[in-house]
C-alpha cells in the first residue's frame, strides 16, 4: 500500500480500503463483505487485524493499535473512527 498523500482520508476511502483488506484477508469477493457485521463474524483473525491495521496505519501515515478492532468491530465503525467521525470509548 503506497503512503496517502494527505493523513487526512476521508471516511469512505478507508471503508473502501478495509473492505478490500478485509475480503482479501478471508478469501472473499469485496461485494460479500457487509460493513456492519462484527470482524470477528467475518472471520478476521488477530493476525489480519494485525497486519490490515499495520497497513492502514503505513496508507495513513500514523500508528494505529490493532486493538482498535474491539473498540470498534465493525468495518463501519472503523472506518467512521480513523475518518474522525467516532471518537474513542475511553474518551467519553
Amino acid at each position: 500500500m503506497a503512503h496517502r498523500p494527505d493523513a487526512e482520508a476521508d471516511t469512505e476511502a478507508i471503508r473502501a480500503r478495509l473492505i478490500e483488506g478485509i475480503a482479501r484477508a478471508v478469501g472473499v469477493p469485496p461485494e460479500r463483505i457487509d460493513v456492519d457485521r462484527p470482524f470477528m463474524e467475518l472471520g478476521v483473525s488477530s493476525h489480519d487485524a494485525t497486519a490490515l491495521t499495520g497497513e492502514l496505519g503505513v496508507w495513513l501515515g500514523r500508528a494505529i493499535s490493532p486493538l482498535v478492532v474491539w473498540d470498534f468491530p465493525t468495518i463501519d465503525a472503523l472506518a467512521r473512527h480513523l475518518g474522525g467521525e467516532l471518537d474513542s470509548p475511553l474518551d467519553a
